[in-house]
């Protein structure tokens, strides 16, 4: 993380109709996912079958894709040894792809996630969060996010002299503003008692970090109600460190600054805990720990630290959501004459996966979903020619769920923060990756035709149908 003040000093997962037929919503589905009960489509309940899964998550700003310290095997490394399944990335500079490769995870560009699970991102979630298929049929949400860097709020009060007032309007019209702009997109998960965890640099510290008796030892003029973290926390959200480590005193848990790089740092520094892996619903957190670059200041040490941040990694005992009926896109999409894979969660044997072309109910390739309700498989584009594709699952009784995908669309994503702008002063972002967007179901029944989903791009769609 680069500051400008370094140069101064209950959802319904496709529950059937009375007539026993699936009529899956359009673009609401991705919310509708996650708004009520979920409902087993075999009508048992799915809950008492879910066993726990054990999942760690980190949290890791690894300071412009690690071209600084040129420490990318490093980054590996750590994640590797702090035994993550999951890492949101702040700063990733166009290396999500990279670091995936090289763990052998499943990765988000457009996420900045790297995971030993699949990555899911339903058209509804617009980048805000994503599933992880946790098992088949099981899944967790996770969102992740940078929030602006500048003006560091820290740094006013300890080094400008700014009093509680006008720190609090500065955190309020810019952090603040930003996460209030990501939290309503989580709120059907969290309402629905999805397990969500959200990882990031949120830059700026926590109000059980501020207390008057941390302050005290500290030496900081006063303590601080944080409103970012005061907002995490009336959404539902847990600070999964502070609920291993209660007493700011004893842990403290910096994770800014290790140095840029480690040990260097300037001698008006303001050390804080920035770095956070939130945690919500069905989970409960056995362990967090910090991984930097000593064992003086962290509980896991990776020489040389190849970031100017230390991560988070905590544990967790996790109560999965079914799956909802559904089938999406997997990784990068939708250009001609590249395989389409799609990766389905059906009822079970009659359903079908089928490829057609837009508007028409010609199936150019039918792949049968086979006994199991979860599978994957692919397609050629070639066989469609140039015009757009639609892809469903059917089933026996001849009515469809149709799903939309948009063509993934290049563009610059270097160290682009998911909610809010670009922190880096004046740096060009590197160039980035594409995209991906995942399928939904969206009704076909009643001549409602499929639609284009968010800005750009043909409309592309898989549909689910059986009886």
């Amino acid at each position: 993380m680069e500051r400008a003040e370094h140069s101064e000093g209950r959802p319904d997962y496709a529950a059937p109709t009375m007539a026993g037929r699936r009529r899956l919503c359009a673009g609401a589905v991705g919310l509708a996912l996650a708004m009520r009960p979920v409902v087993a489509s075999t009508g048992g309940s799915a809950q008492a079958a879910l066993q726990p899964v054990d999942l760690t998550v980190m949290t890791f700003n690894i300071w412009y894709g690690a071209t600084v310290t040129h420490g990318l095997d490093e980054v590996v490394r750590a994640i590797r040894e702090a035994g993550a399944d999951v890492v949101g990335l702040q700063e990733p500079y166009a290396r999500t792809r990279r670091i995936a490769k090289a763990l052998g995870f499943h990765a988000s560009p457009r996420m900045h996630l790297v995971s030993r699970f699949p990555i899911l991102e339903p058209s509804g979630a617009n980048g805000d969060w994503a599933y992880l298929l946790l098992a088949p049929g099981e899944v967790a949400a996770i969102a992740n996010t940078h929030l602006t860097c500048c003006p560091y709020t820290p740094y006013r009060i300890v080094n400008r002299g700014f009093d509680r007032a006008e720190a609090m309007a500065q955190e309020r019209r810019t952090r603040l503003d930003q996460i209030r702009d990501h939290l309503p997109a989580l709120q059907p998960l969290l309402s629905a008692g999805v397990p969500t965890f959200f990882t990031g640099d949120f830059n700026t510290p926590s109000h059980r970090d501020w207390t008057p008796a941390a302050v005290r030892a500290r030496g900081l003029p006063y303590a601080m109600r944080w409103p970012v973290s005061l907002a995490m926390e009336d959404a539902g959200f847990r600070d999964s460190y502070r609920e291993v480590h209660p007493d700011p005193v004893a842990d403290p848990g910096f994770t800014w600054t290790a140095g840029y790089p480690a040990p260097y740092v300037y001698p008006w520094e303001v050390f804080d805990r920035i770095d956070f892996v939130w945690n919500a619903g069905p989970v409960e957190t056995k362990a967090s720990r910090v991984i930097g670059e000593s064992r003086a200041n962290a509980d896991l040490a990776i020489r040389p630290w190849p970031s100017d941040h230390r991560s988070v990694a905590s544990s967790f005992t996790v109560t999965p959501a079914p799956m909802p009926v559904s089938v999406v896109a997997e990784g990068e999409s939708a250009r001609l004459g590249l395989p389409l894979r799609a990766r389905f969660h059906a009822e079970g044997p009659g359903d079908h996966v089928i490829l057609s072309a837009s508007g028409s109910t010609t199936a150019l390739a039918d792949l049968p979903a086979g006994p199991d309700p979860d599978g994957n498989g692919g397609f050629r584009h070639h066989t469609a020619g140039a015009g757009r594709l639609r892809r469903r699952l059917a089933g026996r009784d001849g009515h469809r769920a149709v799903a939309g995908h948009r063509r993934a669309d290049r563009r610059r994503t270097a160290d682009r923060p998911l909610r809010g702008r670009p922190h880096a002063r004046g740096r060009p972002a590197a160039r980035g990756e594409l995209g991906t967007r995942a399928l939904e179901p969206v009704r076909l029944a009643g001549g409602v035709p499929s639609r284009r989903l968010g800005q750009g791009g043909p409309v592309q769609g898989l549909a689910i149908h059986r009886g």
